[in-house]
């Protein structure tokens, strides 16, 4: 089984998620540690996709529709990312860090699942998305 690496989007709440994170031994980064403050806040998301999918990270998202927004979905596509995003944008850090331990082992597999991909993690844990690329 692979190590699972995590990147985390700008929006899923950026220090106190990656921190909580990693505490309970998960290897997570987020985008400022991974590319620099300044280049992270400019990056678009189907740069960051590409980006950190050569990198080798499972990206964390807040927002699942990137399953659906045609740029975003045809970089996952076209990179063969593999994404999670989290049910509800309108949650917290804490909720999101909740979600993320409550559900560890099911993510970290994720690693070893065949990408592109899109998984939504809500609290009945992940449900693959379709992902609307070519």
């Amino acid at each position: 089984m692979r190590r699972a690496r995590f990147l985390l989007d700008r929006s899923v709440g950026g220090r106190a998620l990656v921190s909580r994170l990693r505490e309970a031994g998960w290897d997570a980064r987020t985008l400022a540690e991974e590319y620099g403050d300044a280049v992270a806040q400019a990056m678009r998301d189907e740069e960051w996709i590409a980006a950190g999918t050569r990198s080798g990270y499972i990206l964390l998202a807040k927002d699942h529709r990137v399953a659906v927004r045609p740029l975003e979905a045809q970089a996952i596509y076209m990179n063969d990312a593999r994404v999670i995003a989290f049910v509800h944008g309108d949650i917290t850090a804490q909720e999101m860090g909740d979600l993320c331990l409550q559900h560890e082992a099911a993510v970290h597999r994720l690693a070893d699942v065949q990408a592109p991909f899109v998984f939504s993690l809500g609290r009945g844990g992940l449900r693959r998305r379709k992902l609307y690329a070519p």
